[in-house]
């Protein structure tokens, strides 16, 4: 079976690092000839399992290439669909009516470079989209033309959740939600944001969470006197890692017993002014110590926890799926405190580290801090952040199921929804 994965760029740099678990199970998988295409290649790309190719049909347009888009777009009924929505729900602005004329032109340019891959190798069996974005959308018009036979699409937080977006705007979900032959999420509370706030219908969601390879061994805690917590994210203001630092203030002043180290990995827009913020805070603290290490490969920050003891997992965001970054840690038996946000109860409680409210204070976190390191069941808080990623966040487990599911539709004949 022909499956064409869409993805924003992987195998290029930078993110989608999650990719790297799931696309093994593909390319064990006969019955499944899979070619990622990216929409942006930037630089050198990560390795691919010999049984998987890359295209790059839809990456990479030139400058002139995407004037024209642009220009078909203001004529698009498509644009002109999502005017009518914008004046309808009273969010008509110059930013809202910009933003969903570039989306409609990125669509437009995508479905481009689909039909010329089409045209080179012919009919796509199944378009499996890792985001809801413009190119499912893509996806979709090309199958009302028959160039592809069936279209799904995963959704995670960012193509989820509306809130995370200026102005409160997600540009043509509503236009094209109803379309996919199946959209995967994480978690039942996502099924429900995407039917209570799209009017998707329950019948064409199923739920599938992503996975993590189980660490061979488990993260040592650290010596007695010394405390060494994780964070692992893009710095953007959704991540709120300004609470990170201010509740690992109060804990160290709290704690002057105590020696603290608070490792961030992960780059983004945020990245030096989050730095210099958490440098500006401990000054005048002796007992806490901070790095930013940056972008780190996924399989290094599996090793990191295999060879750095590692005391907790900390994660402080506004919005979320089901994290990766958190199954990863609990794979290798470090608790997690997290707020009670997107998919995450579904993976963090306090029988495996602490479940924050969803809008977590300072105190709410220092709270949860003292009692994963002083409580008395500490040790039974990492066993049990192991087995909790054993039993639902396997990716032996899900993936199979997943690609197991994507096939079966892909064999599917019976006719698709059209847009």
């Amino acid at each position: 079976m022909k499956v064409a994965m869409l993805t924003h760029a992987y195998p290029y740099h930078p993110g989608e690092q999650f990719i790297e678990d799931e696309i093994k199970y593909w390319a064990k998988n006969p019955a499944a000839c899979v070619t990622v295409l990216p929409a942006e290649a930037k630089g050198n790309p990560r390795p691919l399992p010999d049984a998987v190719s890359m295209d790059l049909c839809m990456a990479n347009g030139t400058v002139g290439a995407r004037l024209v888009a642009a220009w078909a777009a203001l004529f698009s009924m498509m644009f002109w669909h999502e005017w009518g929505y914008l004046w309808r729900s009273r969010k008509m602005a110059v930013y809202t009516v910009c933003r969903a004329l570039l989306h409609t032109s990125k669509v437009i340019a995508q479905a481009k470079g689909l039909r010329r891959y089409i045209r080179l190798h012919g009919e796509i069996d199944v378009a499996y989209c890792y985001w809801n974005e413009t190119q499912s959308y893509a996806a979709v018009l090309i199958r009302k033309e028959g160039g592809i036979r069936k279209v799904i699409s995963r959704i995670h937080g960012i193509d989820l959740h509306e809130m995370r977006r200026p102005h409160g705007y997600m540009p043509l979900k509503r236009q094209f939600i109803h379309a996919y032959d199946k959209v995967f999420t994480t978690s039942r509370k996502a099924q429900a944001y995407l039917e209570e706030t799209y009017g998707a219908s329950s019948e064409s969601i199923a739920i599938s969470p992503l996975g993590v390879p189980l660490a061979a061994m488990l993260s040592q805690p650290s010596d007695a006197g010394t405390l060494h917590i994780v964070s692992v994210s893009f710095c953007l203001p959704v991540k709120r890692l300004d609470r990170i630092i201010e509740a690992l203030r109060l804990f160290a002043l709290r704690h002057k017993e105590m020696v603290t180290t608070w490792t961030h990995i992960g780059g983004g827009p945020l990245f030096e002014a989050t730095r210099s913020l958490a440098a500006a805070r401990f000054a005048g603290v002796e007992n806490i110590c901070f790095e930013f290490v940056g972008e780190m490969a996924n399989g290094a920050v599996k090793k990191y926890y295999l060879g750095t003891p590692v005391d907790l997992f900390i994660n402080t965001s506004e919005s979320e799926g089901i994290p990766v970054s958190i199954m990863e840690a609990m794979s290798a038996g470090v608790p997690a405190v997290a707020p009670n946000v997107g998919g995450i109860s579904h993976l963090v409680s306090n029988q495996c580290g602490v479940l924050l409210g969803n809008c977590p204070s300072t105190q709410d976190i220092v709270d949860a801090i003292e009692r994963v390191v002083f409580g008395e069941k500490r040790d039974v808080l990492r066993v049990n952040a192991r087995k909790r990623v054993e039993e639902k966040f396997s990716s032996d487990r899900n993936y199979s199921d997943f690609i197991a599911s994507v096939l079966a539709i892909g064999a599917n004949q019976a006719e698709v929804r059209q847009p």
